[in-house]
């Protein structure tokens, strides 16, 4: 499908990992779930249409014109999807708007590839050419990308996925509330991989069960997410956290902002994502809940909610069958 002009406006979802993230590396499964309008992107033609065509995300403090011979990855990966689509590569600016950090385990990138080609391809555009030009993008950023983010930035919902599986859109009986806390810390995802694998290297017997675990809370709640018992959601999130502590990827300041949740109302709360730094969530019961929790998060750690790129925010995961 080709087009001479972008659409005015296109959305994807960010990504959190409800459960299974570092298990998954190792054959089990694992659950993500999309974030409504984790980036918004705005398109409107320049006076010269054959000008360099301008990206504008002030939360991920990118201005950036997309020249050919630019080497930056983010203009790299967006001529490549925006050629993949047929779609202008001159002659517009391209504005941006998210509540997720960029590099935090949120999908960033995958949410800007899949947006990028709905600007190019249009909202009635099928789900599996989006995920597949935004797959271009991905493979800039990441080598060899597993396709998860690209799936939850393109569908959202919640699905389940393991290496060498697929991906299953998981049927939510009632809709997640959840907080996304940024903590601020920078993390290596590589290195945090590598050391779980190294732990796991000197001690097979005693990380070894910890991973199987991990993989039997996905397993718990997947179902649970299906019955709509979210009390059992919860227990098995904390019990991931303390998993995921471990396997020494967790660290005091995310352990504080999930404590500090709890304090404020949420039902539980973990990190997610790779760790070391990132983000974490919490579950709470409704809306209501969790819009405490972020003002109560807020008043605890000022320095976090005064930047836009490391403010807590709620969404709603809703209810939808598979």
């Amino acid at each position: 499908m080709s087009t001479l002009e972008l659409h005015p406006s296109a959305e994807a979802c960010g990504k959190v990992i409800l459960l299974g993230e570092h298990s998954v590396v190792y054959g089990h499964p694992a659950l993500a779930a999309g974030l409504q309008r984790g980036l918004l992107l705005h398109a409107r033609p320049l006076e010269d249409r054959r000008a360099p065509m301008q990206l504008s995300i002030p939360t991920w403090d990118l201005d950036l014109t997309l020249r050919a011979d630019d080497e930056h990855p983010v203009v790299r990966a967006s001529l490549e999807v925006l050629a993949h689509c047929d779609a202008p590569v001159t002659g517009w600016r391209i504005e941006g708007e998210t509540r997720i950090p960029a590099r935090a385990g949120l999908g960033s990138s995958a949410a800007l590839s899949v947006a990028l080609a709905r600007l190019a391809l249009g909202p009635g555009c099928d789900a599996g050419e989006i995920v597949e030009a935004s797959m271009v993008g991905e493979r800039v950023f990441h080598g060899n990308p597993s396709g998860i983010d690209s799936e939850v930035a393109t569908r959202g919902g919640v699905i389940a996925f393991a290496r060498g599986a697929g991906v299953e859109p998981v049927a939510l009986a009632r809709s997640l509330h959840l907080v996304v806390i940024p903590s601020g810390i920078p993390r290596q995802t590589a290195a945090l991989v590598a050391g779980v694998r190294a732990r796991r290297d000197r001690m097979p017997t005693v990380i070894d069960p910890v991973l199987d675990a991990c993989g039997a809370l996905v397993h718990r709640g997947r179902a649970a997410l299906e019955a709509g018992r979210l009390e059992e959601l919860a227990e098995l999130a904390a019990v991931a956290h303390e998993l995921l502590g471990a396997l020494g990827v967790s660290l005091p300041a995310l352990d504080e902002l999930c404590a500090r949740a709890a304090i404020h109302g949420a039902l539980a709360a973990k990190l997610t994502g790779a760790g070391g730094g990132g983000c974490a969530f919490a579950l709470c019961d409704n809306a209501g809940a969790a819009a405490q929790v972020v003002v109560g998060l807020g008043q605890d750690f000022p320095e976090l909610a005064a930047d836009p790129g490391t403010a807590p925010f709620s969404v709603e995961v809703e209810a939808r069958s598979s």
